[in-house]
């Protein structure tokens, strides 16, 4: 196989990047030769004979594909959806579909069963509107319809769930041999129906960010929000997008909205509507597109809107998902007037086991009821706590005072709020960091992991405490051979590594780390001592991992 070479990085252009803000996933052709495509498939034909999959150790038995994750196409789109120094998640799998007959299959109904958006890890993590991780699955072959391509849910990645019209619409990500496409972590997806004589194999990697946007990452001028010329989900969420789109070129909040991005041409049928009149429509269940476009209309006129912040916190929650993303968006743009009222929706909030439900597939849910809240899968965290997140620094007071709440659920959505703020939300930190000793293990997690996005090197040694500490309950077995100490921490090494040179004061602890029993915090570890950089957390990561080398050369007959 000739050797590959990745020259510099291809950044995504304005326009792709407005089209994953919208519909939650791109195609890329890399330009890698075809020979690389042939070299993978012949292996992953070696290293999967049968039903056994290796799981995250698929890339140490095919290293070539690292070719694929190096190329610039794809490393440049990585790096303008997640900025410099992303770091590569270690879960990684093949997905194989094998052959099956087409006889007596209802393709649809069977494409629709097989829709549903991923979890993080066996144990629940927030899902996020802000692009914070990035899900990238390679073709090694031609993958046209009858092989039973991936298939994509355009515009899912901002819900909480998904409905019966949602799994109707599945569209197929078709194409040749090293096809590569890259979705937000939550979009809904489903793999395709195999009806050819070959196996089919899609290998997935997981990327995350690990510092906030500071501008923009693509090729061309910074601007304001836009819609992309094709837009394959049936919503139009200007307002959600042209947030997210201000918060990857690292503008102000509303920077996009506030330079007319939702202008009266955004909004024919609102804009000349008074505040009474838009609430009013917002409480109308018939139309979802004038409920969104009154909830846009809102937004345009800020704190002026003050009178609509019941309406609109009556919408959190609730279906239609379009409704209650716009909802959610308009409150943060309204600002200090909306601050009071979503903090009462968290305030004694108890129970959040139905917010567990909305993000968990049905068949999973009559089990679920039986375990305790929250336990599984992806948490789809409360609308407010996105709302008061996308309302910015005003909402430090309130969401500090909250993560001394006596509700369970309205602590974990404080400390998730304020890390979607992200270094806005600095002078929390020391709030979050004694957040890491409350009862909850998952206010700890949430924590942990909101003091990796803030970038708060301050917490760095009470974060590496925490990768050895040992609590009751923490080593009972939960979901899929994890315990709550493997996912505390993962979610503890993963906010270190995001620090980067501000974890200097949890070197000792990182290297002790090393010989975790998880073997995804001991990849974050290795990475969080990569990214520290003094030459003890050089040479400790690089003994563990040269004592882990994997030589994929041997065989049977090769053995030395």
């Amino acid at each position: 196989m000739e050797q590959v070479v990745s020259p510099s990085p291809v950044l995504l252009s304005a326009e792709q990047v407005r089209q994953f803000i919208a519909d939650g996933y791109l195609v890329l052709q890399p330009s890698l030769p075809a020979n690389l495509h042939r070299a993978v498939c012949s292996r992953l034909a070696t290293a999967i004979p049968g039903a056994e999959n290796p799981g995250n150790n698929i890339l140490p038995l095919v290293p070539e594909m690292r070719h694929v994750l190096e190329a610039p196409e794809v490393h440049g789109a990585l790096l303008s959806l997640l900025g410099p120094g992303y770091l590569e998640h270690p879960h990684r799998f093949c997905h194989i579909e094998a052959q099956q007959s087409a006889e007596g299959i209802d393709y649809t109904a069977k494409l629709a069963g097989n829709c549903h958006q991923d979890s993080y890890t066996p144990l629940g993590r927030p899902r996020h509107h802000h692009v914070r991780y990035v899900r990238l699955m390679y073709y090694p072959q031609d993958t046209p319809q009858e092989l039973g391509p991936t298939h994509v849910i355009p515009g899912t990645h901002l819900n909480g769930g998904l409905n019966d019209s949602e799994r109707a619409r599945p569209l197929p990500v078709r194409g040749g041999a090293g096809t590569v496409s890259l979705t937000h972590f939550d979009l809904g997806h489903a793999a395709g129906v195999n009806f050819s004589t070959q196996r089919r194999f899609m290998v997935k990697f997981i990327f995350m960010r690990a510092t906030a946007p500071q501008a923009n990452g693509w090729s061309g001028p910074d601007q304001a929000w836009a819609n992309p010329g094709q837009i394959d989900g049936p919503d139009r969420m200007e307002l959600a997008w042209s947030h997210l789109w201000d918060w990857l070129r690292g503008a102000e909040r509303y920077a996009s909205l506030a330079e007319g991005a939702l202008g009266d041409a955004a909004l024919p049928a609102a804009s000349g509507l008074s505040v009474a009149q838009l609430s009013a429509r917002l409480a109308d269940p018939a139309d979802s597109a004038a409920r969104v476009a009154a909830a846009h209309a809102l937004a345009t006129r800020g704190a002026e809107a003050a009178a609509a912040v019941p309406a609109l916190v009556a919408t959190l929650n609730r279906v239609p998902d379009p409704v209650r993303i716009a909802a959610t968006y308009a409150l943060g743009a309204i600002g200090a007037p909306a601050l009071e009222s979503l903090a009462t929706v968290l305030r004694g909030s108890g129970d959040a086991l139905p917010q567990l439900l909305r993000g968990v597939s049905r068949s999973k849910q009559a089990q679920l009821r039986d375990l305790s809240p929250w336990r599984e899968q992806a948490l789809v965290m409360d609308d407010a706590g996105h709302a008061l997140g996308a309302l910015g620094r005003t909402a430090l007071p309130v969401l500090v005072d909250l993560l001394q709440d006596a509700s369970e659920w309205a602590r974990v959505n404080a400390a998730f709020a304020l890390g979607e703020m992200d270094a806005a939300a600095r002078d929390a930190a020391p709030a979050l960091a004694a957040a890491l000793d409350d009862p909850s293990h998952f206010v700890v997690r949430t924590a942990a992991d909101a003091l990796g996005a803030i970038g708060a090197a301050e917490a760095a040694a009470p974060l590496g405490a925490l990768l050895h500490q040992e609590r009751p309950g923490w080593d009972e077995p939960q979901i899929r051979g994890w315990c709550l100490r493997d996912q505390v921490r993962v979610n503890a090494a993963t906010a270190l590594a995001r620090l980067g040179t501000g974890a200097a004061a949890a070197e000792a602890d990182l290297i002790a780390a090393l010989d975790d029993p998880c073997g995804q915090v001991t990849s974050f570890v290795v990475t969080a001592l990569r990214r520290l950089g003094s030459p003890s957390a050089a040479d400790a990561a690089l003994s563990m991992l040269s004592a882990q080398r994997w030589d994929p050369s041997l065989t049977g007959a090769h053995r030395f």
